[in-house]
């Protein structure tokens, strides 16, 4: 399949009529990117949802009211700025070629609606190879589009960045597991095996007993009631599901708008308040230390010229104290020994006469006054304090702890007060932004109000789960009892050739669909894990995947064979997934439908983005729609695709005309 072309009229922005050319013009050329540029609010958008809108209708919606779809197109209709009289009806038409049975036919499908009155009057019509579609009905055109682009796989190829990374990641996503049966063509294999059990439960209730055969009547009417009731189900939950997102993004915004106001430091408010009286009270702690040491030897320690100069005056009046007391004792020491040489009793012997004696006794004065000789001029040395040696020891050990000790407990001190006054100022500045409890409280009691509706809704949901969960089982306990029935009636009944043919044929065609499944699910899984480390930049992220042939269950293994919740992954990373998985399936189905991708590259860093560019744009698909702003393709990543692109749109909102204007190539092309 590939589209040809699209038109809008009076849609959305987009005034009057406009035709944009979507296939490559030159039949030689590779080149399959269609790139849609314009800024936020051009109407990139408009023409993403509008080819979904004009192929499915209401549809596309999911479960939607007729006031509510017919509200949607009344606000599609443009609204004209300068214009008196207004459009009042709108219209998209999609041209594209489909191959069928090896036969390419190119249909054209238009869907028109106008204003009458209070309502939306909506009109689809459909040409084939430029004829009306006369074989099939016109009721059944609506059926014909799904059945060439199923729904389902239209929500994997419009690739909407937000919504395919919830479906990817939700394994319970009924949707996405149809499509993939759809994509790997099971859905055919399931459709006969459906087909055939009509044909033989009818067969079987034709040649049953009359009591049989009204059993089997109930219990089928009960089955199609009970699975009624289960599509209705999942209708009301569908439609709570978008309430539901509808509300946490409102939540988000209102969060985000509370955040605003300073909302984190509301919360943290008697934090900051402790952290404040506490840091009070440390400075305070610290400031008495100060006081104490203010009132101590801090100003010696400030007057360290002076309190160098005291002790040198100290340390010399001590020493010429001392030196005094030496001198006395030893004067007194050498009058002694001279009395004692002078006297008569000194040395007397014969042996001696009194003149050697006297000689003696004269070079013994001598030698002894040289010996007990004392520093006589000392320099003249005032005394000015006249200390003990107590106070003079006292006095010099307070000098050196101020001179030697102080400093360096003076600048740990001060280091500490500036931390924390530091430290004070800020939390003082964090408390300033603490919003007034008038203020911020009626928009807590809002959020409060908005989380107990989520709430509410929330337990909705669980409880249309548990609701499915009980008709299901309602449901596989009715087939129970048909198959016993049935079984009952296969005893007792001499099977006629019909009927054992087609039980055989099921047999095969339920170890044919396990054996398919498998070899299909087998291919997917080899085309992901090589497309996914090709295009994402963790080599090692993931290693590979399994998908449960049954359940189409997807788990994703890191190399060291461990589950990776895919939870974990960022925004990112689960684009990346979900671009892998979906190019994987285009692969191994054979398949070929177009990629309509918006905004692509939001939420990737430069790396992914490169790959993308480089290799997922222009190989992934035959037809590559790809919707963007100027910032996400910019002009590098333009240079790089302009050899794959066969056509680019800049969409430009007119200030003048308020519309919107569709322009031939790219913003800077």
């Amino acid at each position: 399949m590939i589209f040809n072309k699209m038109t809008v009229t009076n849609l959305g922005n987009f005034a009057g009529t406009h035709v944009l050319r979507l296939r490559q013009t030159d039949a030689k050329a590779i080149k399959p990117i269609v790139l849609f540029g314009g800024l936020n609010g051009a109407g990139k958008t408009t023409i993403f949802d509008a080819i979904k809108l004009c192929l499915y209708g209401p549809e596309m919606f999911g479960a939607i009211s007729t006031a509510k779809y017919q509200e949607y197109l009344r606000q599609k209709i443009h609204c004209s700025k300068i214009t008196v009289i207004q459009p009042n009806h709108a219209s998209i038409a999609v041209e594209f070629d489909y191959a069928h049975l090896g036969t390419v036919c190119t249909y054209h499908v238009e869907r028109m609606w106008e204003i009458s009155g209070q309502k939306i009057i909506e009109t689809l019509s459909m040409e084939k190879n430029g004829l009306p579609l006369d074989d099939i009905e016109k009721d059944g055109w609506q059926d014909f589009i799904k059945e060439i682009i199923p729904l389902g796989l239209s929500q994997l190829f419009f690739f909407d960045g937000e919504k395919i990374q919830k479906m990817m990641s939700d394994d319970s996503n009924e949707e996405l597991k149809r499509s993939i049966l759809s994509l790997l063509g099971l859905d055919l294999v399931e459709r006969l095996q459906a087909d055939l059990k009509i044909y033989r439960n009818k067969f079987l209730k034709e040649v049953s007993t009359e009591s049989f055969g009204r059993d089997i009547s109930v219990l089928e009417g009960q089955k199609e009631l009970v699975e009624a009731d289960i599509h209705k189900v999942l209708d009301d939950k569908a439609s709570l599901e978008n309430s539901i997102q509808q509300l946490s993004v409102r939540i988000t915004d209102y969060r985000n708008k509370i955040a605003a106001q300073g909302e984190g430091y509301y919360r943290n408010r008697v934090n900051l308040e402790e952290k404040k009286n506490s840091l009070e009270n440390d400075i305070e702690a610290i400031r008495e230390k100060l006081r104490e040491l203010a009132a101590g030897l801090l100003p010696i320690s400030i007057a360290a010229t002076y309190a160098q100069k005291l002790r040198r005056q100290v340390e010399n009046e001590n020493k010429y104290k001392a030196n005094t007391l030496l001198s006395e004792g030893f004067r007194n020491k050498y009058h002694d020994i001279m009395s004692l040489i002078d006297s008569s009793g000194f040395l007397k012997t014969q042996m001696l006469n009194s003149s050697t004696l006297k000689k003696i006794k004269a070079q013994l004065k001598v030698e002894i006054a040289m010996l007990f000789a004392v520093e006589t001029e000392q320099a003249g040395q005032p005394e000015i304090f006249g200390f003990s040696q107590k106070q003079t020891l006292e006095l010099l050990k307070l000098i050196d702890d101020a001179l030697n000790v102080i400093p360096s407990e003076i600048t740990v001190i001060t280091d500490m007060y500036e931390v924390k006054f530091r430290e004070l100022q800020d939390t003082v500045t964090q408390l300033s932004k603490v919003p007034d409890d008038e203020f911020i409280q009626p928009m807590y009691e809002t959020l409060d109000g908005l989380n107990i509706e989520l709430g509410g809704l929330t337990e909705k949901r669980a409880a249309l789960d548990a609701q499915v969960v009980e008709l299901t089982n309602i449901r596989r306990e009715q087939e129970r009892k048909i198959r016993q029935i049935n079984h009952k009636i296969e005893t007792s009944y001499e099977l006629d050739e019909k009927l054992q043919s087609v039980l055989k044929v099921e047999r095969v065609l339920f170890r044919y669909h396990l054996h398919l499944a498998k070899q299909k699910i087998f291919g997917l899984q080899e085309e992901f894990t090589n497309i996914f480390k090709v295009v994402h930049r963790k080599d090692d992220m993931i290693s590979r995947i399994k998908i449960d042939p049954e359940t189409f269950n997807v788990t994703l293994y890191d190399r060291k064979d461990k589950v990776i919740n895919k939870n974990s992954l960022s925004s990112g990373e689960l684009e990346i997934y979900a671009m892998s998985m979906l190019w994987a399936l285009a692969k191994t189905s054979g398949q070929k439908l177009p990629f309509i991708v918006d905004t692509p590259l939001a939420r990737l860093d430069s790396k992914h983005r490169d790959n993308l560019v480089e290799l997922f744009f222009p190989h992934a698909s035959h037809q590559m729609m790809i919707f963007s702003t100027n910032t996400e393709v910019d002009q590098q990543y333009f240079n790089r695709l302009r050899p794959h692109v066969a056509h680019a749109y800049n969409l430009e909102y007119c200030e003048e005309s308020k519309s919107t204007v569709v322009k031939e190539g790219y913003f800077w092309n």
